[in-house]
């Protein structure tokens, strides 16, 4: 009797032991999960990576959090940052200010430095627009990349107003949600050994948003060696959607104030006034304010052209002259898309009613000129564009109309193939990818409310590398499906591991040619020239690169 109580408490402790790991910070509790094959695995949930940036942090930099004392819960995710949700319906405002957590997933817990090697590392920066999203198992948990040896880590930032207002200016720069990022990769690097994970070999990934944040760190000095691979997911730095011009953060800076009665000038009484504010008011401000940025959404990154003593610039110059810096450090890059990206965008982008929709007038074609004042130049590439795309048809939503072929190459194709050409040329190795495979479930049919196949659209990358079983209740994989998760995990943990997907998958060996691999049903395709004739077709515009 004494025996079988001994082992019992023996194997309790040990079995609590697992659960506990020991940071600088303090002790954290976690707990323990299954992966999509039964894997155990080990989760730490809602660790604070900076402190709570309320009422005079607001609008501030991350701070690095503060210690604590006795044994942290580790077991349930933290509140998300101030948002409303991705769907157009959804526009209720949640989600709390203090949100400045992360989450750790591992196979195990090293229980002495002598252990097994310790294991690569993926930090999954989410999208939605810098406005909505968290790192939260809703959308982004650890099922199918844990069943690979590596420890994935996700997080959440500043969103909105609260993180990307900017007076262009000391008082407040700007980019207060991608230095929210900085400040997650840096708690990675001085705490993932404690998890067994190597803060030499960390990979960040991200969608969209998160593609374009990734893309940012690949060129801020202020990342500079918090990693070392980067995959971009239908997003980059040279989207025509992820920066606000000069000039346009401060018009809406000064937009919110006037939703509260701030003062505008000077910055420093106008940000005081806004720390004051409700911050689910603060938030929704945003969307009573016009918005020239596609998708509209009115904050996003900036330049920052002043920031205040002691503070760090995240953008100081226009993302392909970042790149052209001599102290960048180059590092391996995954780059992609989907192959019809813009599906779901047609309607959010140039309006409900098909029947009215005109080119020449639209922000989605002025935006991409340097010079959109020139309404001849806008004329003349808006019916080359529609000649293109529609011929003499007019122009429709329909999923087989040139509609998601336009929209795909606007605000994915065309920047995801110049920002390949320039690192190329810079001689990074970047492995470029076009994702075409259509599986049971589909972004379409929740964003557009359709049962219409509108091929592999934006987001429908995601369904392969997190379950989605919050969006897509009560729906089964096939074995097709399963297979594509096989593949994709396979591709984006080998590339974590070693820089290389595959061995059959060639980095671009040429500016000029753009080699890349096509993702499909039946396996991995090797060509030159993703979508060629529609990338040719814009070689040939006179559009800002």
């Amino acid at each position: 009797m004494r025996y079988g109580l001994t082992l019992l408490l023996t194997t309790i402790v040990a079995v609590l032991a697992d659960d506990l790991v020991v940071l600088k910070q303090g002790n954290l509790k976690g707990h323990r999960m299954t992966s999509w094959k039964g894997r155990e695995i080990f989760a730490f949930q809602g660790i604070p990576y900076a402190k709570p940036p309320v009422r005079e942090l607001r609008f501030k930099s991350p701070q690095p959090a503060e210690p604590w004392t006795g044994v942290l819960d580790a077991t349930k995710e933290a509140p998300v940052c101030v948002q409303r949700g991705f769907l157009p319906s959804d526009i209720e405002v949640r989600g709390q200010e203090d949100c400045l957590y992360l989450n750790v997933y591992t196979p195990r817990i090293p229980k002495s430095d002598a252990e097994a090697a310790p294991l690569d590392v993926m930090v999954w920066i989410h999208g939605g627009g810098w406005f909505t999203g968290s790192g939260n198992t809703d959308l982004y948990g650890p099922q199918y990349l844990l069943d690979r040896d590596i420890i994935l880590v996700t997080i959440n930032y500043r969103l909105g107003s609260i993180g990307f207002l900017s007076t262009e200016d000391a008082e407040c720069p700007g980019n207060n949600g991608m230095k929210d990022q900085v400040a997650a990769l840096r708690w990675v690097r001085d705490n993932i050994a404690s998890f067994g994970g190597n803060p030499n070999s960390v990979t960040i990934f991200g969608e969209s948003a998160g593609g374009g944040s990734t893309h940012f760190h690949m060129l801020s000095p202020a990342s500079k060696g918090l990693f070392q691979r980067a995959i971009s997911q239908s997003g980059v730095a040279s989207s025509p959607w992820v920066l606000t011009p000069p000039g346009r953060p401060k018009l809406l800076a000064a937009l919110v104030a006037s939703v509260f009665n701030c003062p505008v000038q000077p910055s420093s009484e106008l940000i005081s006034c806004l720390r004051k504010q409700d911050a689910y008011k603060l938030y929704g401000a945003e969307f009573s304010i016009p918005s020239s940025t596609i998708p509209p959404v009115a904050f996003i990154p900036v330049i920052e052209t002043q920031v205040g003593e002691g503070d760090e610039v995240f953008i100081n110059d226009y993302p392909m002259k970042m790149l052209l810096s001599d102290d960048l450090e180059l590092v391996p890059w995954m780059v992609g898309i989907t192959s019809r990206e813009g599906g779901i965008l047609s309607k959010l982008l140039l309006g409900p009613d098909e029947s009215k929709v005109k080119l020449e007038d639209s922000h989605v074609i002025t935006m991409l000129l340097e010079n959109p004042e020139d309404k001849q130049l806008v004329k003349e590439v808006a019916q080359r564009i529609q000649k293109f795309y529609f011929g003499d048809e007019r122009i429709t939503y329909a999923p087989d109309s040139g509609i998601t072929d336009m929209l795909t190459d606007i605000f994915f194709l065309t920047g995801t193939n110049l920002a390949a050409r320039l690192h190329s040329k810079r001689g990074a190795q970047v492995y470029y990818y076009l994702f075409d495979y259509r599986g049971t479930n589909s972004f379409s049919t929740v964003l557009l409310n359709s049962t219409a196949d509108y091929g592999p659209v934006h987001l429908d990358d995601v369904l392969y590398l997190f379950p989605q079983d919050f969006i897509f209740r009560n729906s089964k994989l096939t074995a097709e499906d399963e297979r594509m998760v096989e593949t994709m995990t396979k591709l984006w943990t080998n590339f974590a591991r070693n820089g290389k997907p595959a061995p059959t998958w060639k980095p671009v060996s040429s500016p000029d040619v753009l080699d890349y691999i096509r993702i499909a049903h039946d396996g991995l395709h090797p060509s030159q020239g993703p979508l060629k004739e529609r990338s040719e077709f814009w070689d040939t515009l006179p559009v800002k690169t």
